[in-house]
């Protein structure tokens, strides 16, 4: 990407973005005409940064004496807004499965695929044949790549292991390769032990049951990562569908999740109504979840996929303050449908839209197509869009209170791209008018 950088704010240092020329907060605010600008749309606008902490977000003008210790960064050509966030994403594998694209080419489906051999567990076989230090490189490699394309907070699920050993495996290596590199996102891991299912234990049951064995440690050594500050968050999915795991099997580790203070997602409702999106409303319901989450671990925090979910599905979601995830490169990758936004706009859910970078069903790392396809396939409008990878991203991976927004005493996690204008956001789909990147330390 031509011009693009990226700054890591940390400790004794200071920043001052000078004369911004359009700043969108993601603090929503109401205008004089009574109207609401859901952006926090700001124009002629200086930043500035201290220790990593926004300390000042005012118009230009009231800068009369710039402050000596900052680097002056001058952005009156940029459009800035706060740093985004790939909410659903799988990158740490091994492989790649290209010979799949040529399949579909050949009008072949994902499920067709799977049945052949395909699909997640090919994957899981390149996985399990990669060492450790093979599987970190990779991870880093992908998390750096999407920072320099703007994205400061990124999930990374496990899930090609397979197994409950392979499952220990993968979490470590995620944790060790964040412990070892700090020039990346910031980091909310989740267990996808229940991706598909195991070559030495096919019954899924019995499968489910080696995992829910493991699930106690996987969990202490993820919250330990949390506590440690090594992650931000610490979560746990499956995959409902038919032929990969039933709703009264999601129902399973998802409360054995919560009871060992994971959060939760739910794959849900991708090629049929398949209950993960009442199963996550029924969980929060149960819980007696609000929209407003209170508590800071243990809760059912997003569904994502969501094709076949109805709208009364989605607003029951909105009730106990579950996100719903678009992830749209799946569709254009492999052919299924696009989510409905008038469905979803209807239904009053909290959008996120998020890459669902993976080694076969969406191989592209770059949340910038993602938002592209929302837009101009999804039928999201330019507001949803920028929401769904900043503010409501942050909050469908629980991290709402660091993360999403531009304000005074946040962490400074900060994207400028060339423009001018909120619409300058869609300028390209692949990130090459990002030019800068600013990640809290």
């Amino acid at each position: 990407m031509r011009n693009s950088s990226v700054i890591l704010a940390s400790s004794n240092q200071s920043f001052l973005l000078k004369n911004a020329s359009c700043v969108l907060t993601m603090n929503p605010r109401q205008l004089d005409n009574g109207a609401v600008d859901a952006l926090g749309t700001l124009r002629n606008i200086n930043i500035l940064v201290r220790d990593g902490i926004v300390v000042s977000v005012e118009p230009a003008q009231n800068y009369a004496i710039i402050p000596t210790d900052a680097r002056v960064i001058d952005a009156t050509k940029w459009l800035i807004l706060p740093g985004l966030i790939d909410s659903h994403v799988h990158p740490i594998f091994a492989g790649n499965r290209a010979a799949e694209t040529v399949m579909k080419a050949r009008g072949l489906s994902y499920e067709e695929i799977a049945a052949r051999g395909g699909g997640i567990r090919m994957s899981s076989n390149s996985t399990r044949a990669a060492s450790n230090s093979e599987l970190q490189e990779n991870f880093l490699r992908h998390a750096q790549n999407a920072l320099a394309r703007g994205v400061v907070l990124m999930d990374a699920k496990t899930g090609y292991g397979l197994s409950a050993e392979e499952e220990l495996r993968h979490l470590k290596c995620i944790i060790d390769a964040c412990e070892k590199e700090h020039t990346r996102p910031a980091i909310a891991a989740t267990l996808l032990g229940p991706h598909a299912a195991s070559p030495e234990i096919p019954d899924f049951d019995k499968f489910l049951d080696t995992l829910l064995e493991k699930l106690p440690e996987l969990s202490k050594i993820a919250n330990d990562a949390v506590a440690k500050g090594t992650l931000v968050s610490a979560a746990a999915d499956i995959f409902i569908e038919r032929k990969y795991f039933t709703k009264e099997q999601g129902e399973r580790w998802l409360n054995a999740a919560l009871n060992l203070k994971l959060d939760v997602h739910v794959h849900a409702d991708e090629f049929s109504r398949s209950g993960g999106s009442e199963i996550a409303f029924s969980l929060a319901k149960a819980r007696k979840q609000l929209p407003l989450r209170k508590a800071k671990s243990g809760r059912v925090l997003s569904v994502d996929h969501c094709q076949f979910a109805t709208e009364n599905d989605l607003s029951k979601l909105a009730s106990v303050g579950v996100t719903a995830s678009a992830l749209p490169c799946t569709s254009f990758v492999s052919g299924i449908p696009y989510v409905d936004a008038k469905i979803w706009r209807a239904s009053g859910v909290k959008v996120a839209i998020a890459s669902d970078f993976n080694p076969g069903s969406a191989p592209i790392n770059n949340i910038w197509l993602a938002c592209w396809l929302a837009l101009t396939k999804c039928g999201f409008s330019l507001n949803e869009v920028i929401a769904g990878v900043t503010i409501n991203a942050a909050y469908a991976l629980g991290a709402e209170h660091g993360f999403g927004t531009i304000s005074v005493g946040k962490t400074a996690n900060i994207l400028a791209v060339e423009g001018n204008n909120p619409e300058d956001f869609f300028a390209s789909p692949i990130g090459d008018h990002v030019r800068m990147v600013m990640r809290a330390n």
